[in-house]
């Protein structure tokens, strides 16, 4: 009796854990499903103005007019699709805003760089004032700067070129900033190590720091091509030739002659914005590793 007492009790305890354990699932497969649920809704929010882009580029103006609204046309057409590469000239808008964001994420990520590792692994005087100083700039306003950017291009004759366009690009306070604190967080006996088996200042950045930062390279690069690729304003004002004009200034153009056909400012649109897309899923495992900026594993 004493043994079934035993194994009924231990049926009971048994019984009650199940349950606790089903209820605990019911209820977290609950919370899950509204966490979702709310996560999808927000998405598609946020995802509709370019489906309604992508869907209205490939509509007549007919099409367009008719029915604004419909994501998917009734009829496709790729009518305004060549427009922008006709009449739009989008595919040399695109070359050239290729080369500026290209070239500038070259540049910036290299000065960046070796700003961030003398700040970060270097001890010199008055280093922590300076980049007090270089952080500084980042209170600044656009327009403050903007003025004193160009007159220096146009003294030393860079106006109306790709290097007037591209050369005020190549450093960033916030690159400075974002590749020092990664760079802080490399273990400092690495580079003893290297210096010990006799290797220069030079050769620890670009075999040993550069490597071991290429999250943050990357995720720095992605936000700078972001920013070169929509730049308007400073274009604008430094090119005069529309041969030279970026994406966003070519299609501020387009729209001033055919601003009554708006499936195609839509296609040059939909055109622009696929090499960011393309390049955000090539460099999304890279993003949350930059972002909090990790050390090393292990």
């Amino acid at each position: 009796m004493r043994i079934a007492g035993v194994s009924s009790r231990t049926d009971t305890g048994q019984l009650v854990k199940e349950r606790h354990s089903t209820a605990w699932w019911v209820g977290n497969i609950s919370k899950m499903t509204v966490v979702y649920t709310i996560l999808i809704i927000t998405a598609l929010v946020f995802l509709y103005p370019y489906f309604w882009m992508v869907g209205n580029a490939f509509k007549t103006n007919e099409g367009f007019y008719t029915d604004p609204y419909r994501l998917i046309p009734e009829q496709f057409s790729l009518d305004a699709m060549r427009a922008a590469l006709g009449i739009g000239r989008v595919h040399i808008y695109l070359k050239n805003s290729t080369i500026f964001a290209v070239v500038g994420v070259a540049g910036q990520l290299l000065v960046d760089a070796l700003a961030a590792f003398a700040f970060a692994r270097l001890s010199f005087r008055g280093r922590d004032v300076l980049f007090v100083l270089v952080l500084a700039t980042l209170m600044l306003p656009y327009s403050v700067v903007l003025i004193p950017s160009y007159l220096i291009v146009y003294w030393f004759g860079l106006a109306n070129t790709y290097v007037g366009v591209m050369l005020p690009g190549f450093a960033g306070a916030f690159g400075i900033f974002l590749l020092r604190q990664f760079f802080l967080n490399i273990p400092s006996e690495l580079e003893d190590a290297a210096r010990i088996d006799g290797a220069t200042t030079f050769r620890i950045f670009w075999q040993i720091i550069v490597p071991l930062a290429k999250p943050a390279l990357l995720t720095l690069g992605l936000f700078i091509f972001i920013f070169q690729w929509s730049s308007y304003v400073w274009p604008l004002i430094v090119l005069k030739d529309w041969d030279k004009y970026p994406l966003t200034v070519g299609i501020a153009l387009f729209r001033s002659t055919t601003w009554t056909y708006w499936p195609n400012i839509l296609a040059a649109t939909t055109l622009g914005t696929l090499p960011l897309i393309a390049l955000f899923l090539l460099v999304q495992r890279y993003i949350i590793g930059g972002i909090t900026l990790s050390g090393l594993k292990g």
